[in-house]
């Protein structure tokens, strides 16, 4: 059988308050590739990420995943493309837009952003 509760104690000093930082670090990849003739888009155009190089001319195995932090931006022939047109897997970009074409020696250049958080006390 438990008693009754006792009296409230005196408050305690107040702690410290400790603001944490955000440190935000962005990973930033670009993958280059240069049509070798003329493509339709019709079916729609699937470039295996081998088919890719990065800054430094090096062939890729695979594309960075894009994850809720990040995104990826395509640009062709210098242009940046409606996100709309294209998708991207670690193991290829594949271009929807039926109708049109690249012409032999287009470069197709995938930028993907990936950006993590870490909380510093």
């Amino acid at each position: 059988m438990q008693g009754a509760p006792g009296p409230q104690g005196p408050r305690g000093e107040p702690g410290e308050v400790i603001l944490p930082g955000v440190v935000v670090t962005p990973d930033v990849m670009r993958y280059f590739y240069t049509t070798d003739a003329l493509v339709a888009l019709d079916p729609p155009l699937i470039i295996p990420a081998n088919q890719f190089t990065d800054d430094n001319g090096n062939a890729v195995s695979e594309i960075m995943e894009i994850s809720q932090s990040g995104y990826a931006n395509l640009y062709i022939n210098g242009m940046m493309q409606e996100g709309r047109i294209f998708s991207v897997t670690p193991e290829a970009l594949t271009l929807y837009s039926p109708g049109d074409v690249l012409l032999e020696g287009t470069p197709v250049i995938l930028q993907v952003f990936q950006f993590n958080a870490q909380v510093v006390v």
